[in-house]
């Protein structure tokens, strides 16, 4: 799902609100959920999950087109952790 059919799916539900209203509410959403992630805070919501920035250590791997040995240097990840909801779909 895009940030643009998000919007369209809140506008079906509440049709009394405008589309750039509600569109700056979602990006406001997200770049909230971007700063509580970079600076290390995780982010749980309820009946769909928790997400949290963890490091990824640097590590030694093989380039596949040219066979040489290539650093990857450190890196941050997103790990998300899905909801009770959300893992037990499989069994609705």
């Amino acid at each position: 799902m895009l940030k643009k059919d998000l919007v369209e799916e809140l506008h079906k539900k509440h049709p009394e609100y405008l589309k750039k209203d509600l569109e700056a509410v979602v990006t406001t959403v997200f770049e909230t959920m971007t700063e509580a992630l970079r600076s290390g805070r995780r982010i749980e919501i309820r009946g769909l999950g928790s997400m949290c920035l963890h490091k990824q250590k640097g590590r030694d791997f093989v380039n596949p087109k040219t066979g040489k040995f290539t650093k990857c240097p450190p890196n941050h990840r997103i790990v998300f952790k899905p909801g009770r909801e959300l893992r037990n779909l499989d069994e609705q």
